[in-house]
């Protein structure tokens, strides 16, 4: 992904500059959702192994990371992580234009986004997002 591209609402942050201050919401975004299986320390090997991108901003902060559908090959900007410091307050809307600028100078097709908060999905589908899946699962007996 292009480093380069930056703005002064989102910037391109090192997560070794900043992890003791992002540790603890990525700690409260799992607390909050008993089906994410990774651990903090993951987003942090993502983010320094440059699988994953850490953009901040004084409103909080993304974690990004680029998918590939397997046989079409488009590209997917995906938003892993998102934390907003004060909530509710629609931040989406205001950076709207910054991530499809994003997505479209890495070559994505889309933008994707995944969450089990009941309150963005119809947030998403009036903004023109679509539900392309929900996923069921079933321990095994």
């Amino acid at each position: 992904m292009e480093r380069k591209l930056t703005t002064d609402a989102l910037q391109f942050t090192d997560i070794r500059t900043c992890w003791e201050d992002i540790k603890p919401c990525i700690v409260s975004i799992l607390e909050a959702d008993p089906f994410l299986s990774y651990r903090p320390e993951d987003v942090y090997s993502e983010c320094v192994n440059e699988k994953a991108f850490l953009y901040t901003s004084k409103d909080g902060f993304v974690v990004l990371s680029l998918e590939e559908e397997e046989y079409s090959k488009e590209k997917t900007l995906l938003v892993w992580l998102g934390y907003t410091y004060k909530k509710g307050g629609h931040l989406w809307e205001a950076h709207k234009e910054w991530f499809d600028d994003l997505a479209r100078s890495v070559g994505c097709t889309y933008i994707g986004a995944r969450s089990r908060v009941k309150e963005l999905s119809s947030y998403f589908l009036q903004r023109g997002w679509e539900l392309e899946t929900k996923v069921f699962r079933k321990k095994v007996e």
